[in-house]
């Protein structure tokens, strides 16, 4: 059954393929538009006046890093021909933040992909290795063949650890390292990433085929019945879901699933709600109101809690939530409350880790709309959310049990009563 649904996902890539090469150079021309290099200047002065005030998470160097970024891309911004140019020196201004949070409304085929909500690879240097830790279930690199507990010898033909150096410098702390080595292996927009790999069996060289992902479609919220005895219900929010229509159709979802006696909750592969104000009617239904489930924390540094808010009657089963790599943003927020307030157990791997509550400025003559982190956020007991992990961890590179989803069966395993010792 996996390969045939493998075999479905590569000829949707290959459709997806010939569409993206004839809708590309639409994109490329939409962004070619002039502008004056007057709104290009107030735009560009806009989006740095809101990081520098706003930003949270700058270090001990970071306000004189984006002082030195506003000396380095403003004149590029300035003399930009095009919205493209444009973009690509608000782009490089921001990448100097080296945050995942910090996005842009607007990207065109140049636009480096966003880690890791744009890419399906997870990766991290292990001594002189470059391990795959995670390979996003249907996606590009899992189509060609990749798995997790793969070491990639050489990117583009090129050696890894000699790839990453040019990006980094020979003296990079570890956590520079392995951000490069993400953006690496992300590759590029449309065309092919060539990889050589080794694992167990030897060395392979395998063709990732890039390409535009397709949207999300069809409900909000996907539910049924598991277990041996259809005792247990799984609900999964879909990527990116629309906030419209999100709670009504959980409530229709928990009707239906009353008499089970647990949930799983999956949220792996997915951007979850689209605001804070659904992620909170979403625990609402979870976990008593009232009940505190994370920390804020301003750029003055002082904290507030936020608290469940008034909701229907929670769920009274156990709940198990699934998360992964791809867990990101408010799906993150989500999952570390349900776990703080509602008392779930988090079952998978470590979660994007991407950091803060975000906060939107929409530029005045482009209308680009930023985001970035404007709060930082902890659990409850001070650790920061994006250090998030899972109470049963999974190693996707050797997991445990029989053929087929091993979060979804360690999950699964967490309902089953616990074993007498034998006397």
């Amino acid at each position: 059954m996996r390969e045939k649904r493998r075999a479905c996902a590569r000829l949707a890539l290959a459709l997806v393929l010939v569409l993206a090469v004839a809708i590309a150079p639409i994109g490329v021309r939409a962004a070619e538009a002039p502008q004056p290099a007057r709104d290009h200047a107030e735009d560009f002065d806009a989006m740095w006046r809101a990081i520098d005030a706003g930003y949270a998470y700058f270090g001990a160097d970071g306000r004189t890093a984006w002082r030195d970024a506003r000396a380095a891309w403003r004149p590029r911004a300035v003399k930009a021909r095009t919205a493209r140019e444009f973009l690509a020196a608000l782009e490089g201004a921001l990448a100097t933040l080296h945050d995942g949070h910090v996005s842009l409304s607007r990207r065109t085929p140049d636009s480096p992909r966003r880690i890791p909500s744009e890419t399906d690879i997870w990766a991290h240097w292990e001594g002189s290795d470059a391990r795959i830790d995670a390979v996003r279930t249907f996606g590009d690199a899992d189509v060609a063949g990749l798995h997790p507990g793969d070491t990639v010898l050489r990117v583009q033909g090129e050696d890894v650890e000699a790839a990453v150096r040019a990006r980094t410098g020979a003296d990079a702390a570890p956590g520079a390292r392995d951000r490069a080595l993400r953006e690496l292996l992300a590759g590029p927009r449309f065309g092919a990433l060539r990889l050589d790999v080794r694992d167990e069996r030897g060395t392979r060289s395998l063709a990732i085929a890039r390409a535009a992902p397709s949207p999300a479609n069809g409900a909000p919220i996907a539910a049924h019945r598991v277990g041996d005895e259809r005792d247990i219900g799984y609900l999964r929010l879909k990527p990116a879901s629309a906030d419209a229509g999100i709670v009504e159709r959980l409530d229709a979802v928990l009707g239906d699933l009353a008499d089970t006696r647990g949930l799983i909750i999956d949220l792996r592969e997915s951007a979850g709600p689209a605001s804070r104000a659904a992620t909170r009617a979403i625990l609402a239904r979870f976990a008593p109101a009232g009940a505190p489930w994370q920390l804020r924390e301003s750029r003055n540094g002082r904290r507030v809690t936020d608290t469940v808010p008034d909701g229907a009657r929670p769920y009274p089963g156990r709940l198990v939530v699934l998360v992964d790599r791809w867990t990101e943003g408010e799906a993150e927020a989500l999952a570390a409350g349900l776990g703080q307030a509602a008392h779930a157990r988090l079952v998978g791997t470590a979660t994007a880790g991407l950091r803060g509550d975000l906060r939107r400025v929409t530029l005045p003559h482009s209308r680009i709309v930023l985001r970035f982190p404007a709060e930082r956020t902890f659990l409850l007991d001070g650790t920061p959310r994006e250090a998030l992990r899972p109470d049963i961890a999974v190693d996707l590179a050797a997991p445990s049990g029989g053929p087929g989803d091993p979060i979804l069966y360690q999950a699964l395993k967490a309902f089953e009563p616990p074993r007498t010792p034998a006397r």
